[in-house]
């Protein structure tokens, strides 16, 4: 992990409104440093600029408040949502862009375009990850970011 923290994985308005220990397990810190090391730290590299986490881990409690799956990989430390620092409509086609050139040798399971920002999420070190792509113009299927 060069660029990340783990407290930018835990940080969440939700979770310190409710009182929520948002603080991540020993497995969920290395399915971060995983996600990171294979995903994020390139993209971060690739950018020249910092990478702002919108949601990383999440406790079942502020995954259910913010409308997560009761599966999600937020609640592993295998997802995150994110945008670049600046993101300007030149950084987000950028970020785009990455993807779609890496996608073959990136160990991502599902990245999601939601406009505004993305989530990537991995499967288990030593999983098969499918490299999954898609595009919502908007927040899609009753989704809130935190």
């Amino acid at each position: 992990m060069k660029y990340f923290s783990f407290p930018e994985f835990e940080q969440s308005v939700t979770a310190a409104l409710k009182g929520y220990d948002n603080s991540t397990p020993r497995e969920a810190r290395r399915n971060i440093e995983y996600l990171v090391d294979t995903v994020l730290d390139p993209l971060r590299e690739h950018l020249a600029q910092p990478i702002v986490i919108t949601s990383g881990y999440r406790c079942r409690d502020l995954n259910h408040d913010v409308g997560g799956s009761p599966t999600s990989q937020h609640l592993l430390g295998l997802a995150a949502d994110f945008r670049p620092l600046h993101a300007t409509d030149e950084q987000m086609d950028t970020v785009r862009q990455w993807f779609r050139e890496n996608a073959e040798r990136l160990e991502f399971d599902q990245m999601i375009d939601y406009g505004s920002f993305f989530h990537v999420g991995v499967r288990p070190e030593g999983s098969t990850n499918r490299r999954q792509m898609k595009c919502y113009n908007a927040f899609g299927q009753g989704y809130r970011k935190d």
